[in-house]
């Protein structure tokens, strides 16, 4: 009886605390978003421009006249448009998809990690980038750095996969 009750406490307890990282991590990135994020100007013009019709939306341009282009790739501004649309056009709209992408940049981490190194350093490498300043302040952001990081990521995962299937 006592060796079944610690075995899923064991199972437990790594849980918790992965679930205090996502929320810390959600908390830090989320926190008065509408008053302390940050927009840059050019790209914040850009979803708005974005929301005017599907050309504009699909060539990710600047301007209403759908002429000029912003300098990154699009699929981070999709995803800020899509937001906006949902959401209305706003601060809060506009930065929400890189919270989420944040904190889930976060728990891919964990997983990635804990499957080579085991749950200890899976759970201190989310920790690290959940509390780490410039990945808090770039996801706080409506730069394009949290969804680079989120894809870059997910490309780690699609690799180990890859060679798993490949033995």
């Amino acid at each position: 009886m006592i060796p079944r009750t610690g075995r899923r406490r064991s199972r437990l307890t790594p849980r918790l605390a992965l679930a205090a990282i996502l929320i810390a991590a959600a908390l830090l990135r989320g926190w008065s978003l509408d008053d302390g994020g940050v927009l840059i100007p050019y790209y914040f013009a850009g979803v708005r421009s974005m929301l005017q019709s599907w050309h504009n939306f699909f060539f990710h341009a600047f301007d209403p006249a759908g002429f000029v282009s912003l300098d990154k790739p699009p699929v981070a501004f999709w995803l800020q448009t899509a937001s906006a649309k949902l959401f209305g056009f706003g601060r809060a709209a506009v930065l929400l998809p890189q919270v989420i992408e944040g904190v889930a940049a976060v728990a891919l981490l964990y997983w990635l990690v804990r499957r080579r190194f085991g749950v200890a350093s899976g759970l201190l490498a989310a920790l690290f980038l959940a509390l780490t300043p410039v990945s808090v302040a770039v996801d706080r952001s409506n730069n394009t750095e949290s969804c680079l990081v989120l894809v870059l990521l997910l490309a780690a995962w699609a690799i180990g996969s890859a060679r798993t299937a490949a033995r």
